[in-house]
């Protein structure tokens, strides 16, 4: 594991690079969905008058799967690379891809994002407290919001150097007891498994801030945040090393589907009967009862819809396709430079009499569609479609 690359041949992953691709695109859906959500849910420069409770429930839900699903097939595809190329290999790589891209993206959105709040802030139809001073607003947050929504690349950035260090001082383990040890985990996941996992999950969310995942854009992101995430990255790792058992999640995966989104609604119950959060989003509830049934209640739901979502996308979506091939490389240009753009769209949509909802879906798509044409002739057929994707591929190439 510490040396150079194994000589091994394994397949490619349609179904998960799938489900890594669709996660990273709704991002898009959900910071369009602040423009239209009519509580002060999070910070944002723009709140449409055709406000619409709906894209409300659109954020709150999407937060509670997105980030860990991501984390989980991250973890996925990390261990693939560390068997397929070493640790050496795995981090060379892992910064090419994301490091790199980290480095160059972030004072280039820092800068658009910036110009973007202060600009935005103007046409909102609804006055809010803070646009009147935005810039000095922006300058006061920056700290908590530096990183902006290129954290999760800084996050991932930190588990793979946790990972590499673990692979090297799992490789002076005898390898009886690190195979009894992986096959223990195994049952672990498969049989009971993900009740285990929604208690270690639950005792990580105790310890937020808003009894919901904390945001943190800092520099030095919090331990909880980082437990949580590397909790579901094991998890991902670990399924690749029992690939085998994929297959076990395919049966019931509408059935952990289901509970996922049961499991919402009884933590929402929960969340929104016992914390009163302030201006900063931090919970002043003080009912122990409430709290205990809303971080139960969202670990389970994060796992049940983990569980079905890897399931549900291992079951129909596993045949290649040129087509998703080419989404699932575009969205990662998807997530970087989206936030801006759908900042600015619903600018367009101010006068435009429609529900919020609809609203929302018209933002998405357009945000979608015009990020992709920038993708096609400005990234893929060169070095940042290389540097992002590893490949550049002929300037008029479709989908081959």
């Amino acid at each position: 594991m510490t040396g150079g690359r194994p000589q091994m041949s394994l397949p490619r992953y349609h179904s998960l690079d799938r489900l890594r691709a669709s996660m990273m695109m709704l991002g898009v859906v959900r910071h369009a969905a602040m423009s239209y959500e009519p509580t002060v849910f999070e910070w944002w420069p723009y709140k449409d008058a055709q406000s619409d409770i709906l894209a409300h429930w659109v954020i709150v839900f999407i937060r509670v799967f997105q980030v860990p699903v991501f984390f989980a097939i991250a973890g996925f595809f990390a261990a693939y690379l560390a068997q397929m190329r070493g640790i050496r290999g795995f981090l060379s790589h892992r910064w090419s891809r994301i490091g790199v891209p980290l480095l160059v993206a972030w004072p280039v959105m820092g800068v658009t994002m910036y110009f973007c709040l202060i600009f935005v802030s103007q046409f909102s139809p609804i006055p809010l407290s803070y646009t009147h001073n935005v810039a000095e607003l922006a300058s006061n947050r920056a700290p908590r919001y530096i990183l902006m929504h290129l954290w999760f690349l800084y996050h991932l950035i930190i588990l793979c150097v946790v990972a590499s260090g673990l692979l090297l001082l799992a490789a002076r383990i005898p390898e009886s007891i690190r195979s009894r040890v992986i096959k223990l985990l195994e049952h672990l996941v498969h049989r009971g498994g993900i009740v285990v996992l929604a208690v270690i999950g639950g005792v990580i969310l105790f310890q937020m801030r808003s009894w919901e995942i904390d945001y943190s854009g800092n520099l030095l992101p919090p331990l909880r945040l980082l437990a949580l995430w590397g909790l579901f990255f094991a998890f991902g790792w670990l399924l690749f090393w029992r690939r085998e058992t994929l297959e076990r999640f395919k049966r019931p995966a509408w059935i952990y589907f289901a509970a996922g989104i049961a499991c919402f609604f009884v933590y929402r119950f929960f969340s929104d009967a016992g914390c009163h959060a302030g201006a900063d989003r931090v919970c002043t509830g003080t009912s122990e009862i409430h709290h205990l049934g809303t971080v139960a209640f969202l670990s389970l739901s994060m796992w049940f819809m983990a569980y079905g979502l890897i399931g549900l996308f291992l079951r129909y979506m596993d045949k290649p396709s040129p087509r998703w091939r080419y989404m699932a490389d575009a969205s990662y240009w998807i997530y970087i430079v989206h936030v801006p753009i759908v900042m600015l769209l619903p600018i367009l949509l101010t006068n435009v009499p429609l529900p919020g909802i609809v609203k929302l879906g018209l933002v998405s798509v357009m945000a979608t569609g015009l990020i992709l044409v920038t993708y096609r002739y400005f990234v893929r057929p060169t070095f940042i479609g290389k540097q992002l994707n590893g490949q550049r591929y002929p300037r008029g190439a479709t989908w081959g």
